[in-house]
């Protein structure tokens, strides 16, 4: 994503993230506190907010690079109270490929590399119900993620054309490798299961 900013948009975005935290760090005993994701992310949103008039976001792929962080840090939230802060790496640096196709292998790679760490938490559960629970805790995040990129992405009002297209096609190639991830666990499971009883 290409972003333009003028030194007063700089600065607007700098104050603004001031006040966020100059709020957080007067808000009393008797309201909520905010973590530091949400903070964080809070601060995020401001910066956003504050560099909106003079941002440009170029046509075709460079939308896909707001796709994958949104969709990383929402797995990053979800894994977080198991896994720790930042369990999946955000990794969008310039360079990268963000075809619809290879943004939804590297969310599918990054999301299903912390299986084997969600097996280990519920030993308790069969197999079945860890690769069934593990699907369910991965899709709503990603769902998570890619609904607040299109919601940024409309408000720029940019999700249209080829960015709609390119952001559809990637979820449904997401939803497809993770139904090919759960199927090959089982499958795999299940020839094990029978070699062992042979």
């Amino acid at each position: 994503m290409d972003i333009k900013s003028t030194n007063s948009a700089s600065v607007n975005t700098q104050n603004s993230t001031q006040n966020t935290a100059n709020q957080q760090a007067t808000t009393s005993d008797t309201e909520p506190k905010l973590t530091s994701n949400q903070l964080s992310r809070q601060m995020m949103n401001n910066s956003i907010l504050a560099a909106q008039e003079e941002v440009s976001i170029a046509a075709g792929d460079k939308s896909m690079a707001l796709l994958y962080r949104a969709a990383i840090e929402a797995i990053n939230e979800e894994l977080a109270p198991t896994m720790g802060e930042n369990a999946v790496q955000k990794n969008a640096e310039e360079g990268i490929d963000y075809s619809p196709e290879a943004t939804a292998d590297r969310i599918v790679s990054f999301a299903t590399n912390f299986f084997s760490v969600h097996q280990q938490q519920n030993q308790s559960m069969g197999f079945d119900e860890q690769v069934s629970s593990f699907m369910v805790k991965i899709g709503e995040a990603i769902d998570q993620g890619f609904k607040e990129a299109s919601d940024i992405l409309s408000g720029l009002k940019v999700l249209e054309g080829d960015i709609a297209e390119g952001v559809d096609q990637t979820y449904e190639l997401i939803q497809q490798k993770l139904a090919q991830f759960a199927q090959d666990r089982l499958d795999a499971n299940t020839a094990n299961t029978e070699t062992k009883e042979a």
